[in-house]
């Protein structure tokens, strides 16, 4: 590895992959390498890894059109399954709740629920709405990170599916404030839809409750 390229610091260790913090030129950046499964083949292995790199590189650097938050991503590593993205100086979501009052609570879950909807306006699925992956900046400004899970649909399923996924986590997280942030994330949802889109908006919202009587929910990659 160049010396203009450093990776400093083990930020998160996870199944999927592993989070470096470093220098890439001179830029403070996250090194987000995918790591090896001993269980699969090496040629499978590999193949799987390289294909959601590309895909979650390119959804990161097509969703930061959309006027939404996301880190730039300066490097997209494939031989080595790796994405080298701008590092976001900020607190998780998640490590801030107890800071904050409810008044500005809501107006981050507003915000958070018009980018969802943008999201999903646009055929894109995050996959993994959690406030462990929005970063609150110094500044106030909202980032979502960690598009692993990301998917492209228009379907009504998977769009209420994001949206009982995080609902989810704020019972099982948040459960104190779970009612007033779900309600103002939803407000700010619904209002990103202009009065055309107003019946697919309230037919996704709506479908939520039709996932929750189904009884325990099975994520899309386990169905199989």
């Amino acid at each position: 590895m160049s010396h203009e390229i450093i990776k400093e610091k083990l930020v998160q260790k996870g199944a999927e992959a592993s989070l470096y913090r470093g220098l890439w030129f001179g830029k403070e950046v996250i090194f987000k390498h995918r790591v090896p499964k001993k269980y699969r083949s090496e040629k499978l292995d590999k193949d799987i890894r390289t294909a959601r790199t590309l895909k979650e590189a390119r959804a990161l650097i097509k969703i930061k059109n959309f006027r939404i938050n996301v880190p730039q991503v300066y490097e997209i590593d494939a031989k080595n399954s790796m994405i080298v993205m701008k590092y976001i100086k900020g607190e998780k979501l998640k490590d801030l709740m107890f800071k904050l009052d409810i008044k500005k609570k809501r107006k981050y879950f507003k915000t958070i629920g018009k980018y969802i909807a943008i999201l999903h306006k646009n055929g894109q699925i995050h996959g993994d709405i959690t406030t462990s992956n929005i970063i609150i900046t110094p500044n106030e400004k909202i980032f979502l990170i960690d598009f692993g899970l990301h998917d492209y649909s228009d379907s009504i399923e998977d769009k209420s599916v994001d949206l009982h996924l995080f609902k989810r986590v704020l019972i099982s997280s948040h459960g104190k404030d779970f009612k007033s942030c779900f309600n103002a994330f939803l407000e700010g949802y619904r209002e990103e839809h202009d009065n055309s889109e107003l019946i697919e908006c309230n037919k996704i919202i709506k479908n939520i409750t039709v996932i929750e009587t189904r009884g325990r929910y099975v994520k899309k990659e386990d169905r199989l």
